[in-house]
């Protein structure tokens, strides 16, 4: 599970500047995740209980953050950065930050427990 929200947030980190930073065509940074169900199953990693309820937990978590993300996106659709609207990218900003904030709340949860 470690890997899974390290891969999670390492994605979507990178994911949110490249959009920041090339606009529309950053976007297609987010086809990196689509290696992590193979990883996945190479390393043949199956979650115990314990796990699929921190799981859960995580995206309960994240769920809450994403509303303040998306507050803050939608205030911000307006301005331009590096010569590109956020309004015209705000979908694909959206999604990496949900990667990005289940990542670190899995990240933040391991450590914990």
């Amino acid at each position: 599970m470690k890997f899974r929200y390290y891969f999670e947030t390492v994605v979507g980190t990178s994911c949110f500047i490249l959009i920041l930073l090339f606009g529309a065509v950053g976007g297609v940074s987010l086809s990196l995740l689509a290696f992590l169900p193979v990883i996945i199953w190479k390393l043949r990693v199956m979650p115990d209980e314990r796990e699929l309820q921190l799981f859960y937990k995580t995206g309960n978590l994240a769920g809450g953050l994403q509303f303040i993300i998306l507050t803050i996106i939608y205030l911000i659709a307006d301005k331009t950065v590096n010569g590109h609207l956020i309004l015209d990218s705000w979908l694909t900003l959206s999604i990496s930050s949900i990667i990005m904030v289940h990542g670190i709340a899995g990240l933040i949860f391991l450590k914990t427990n």
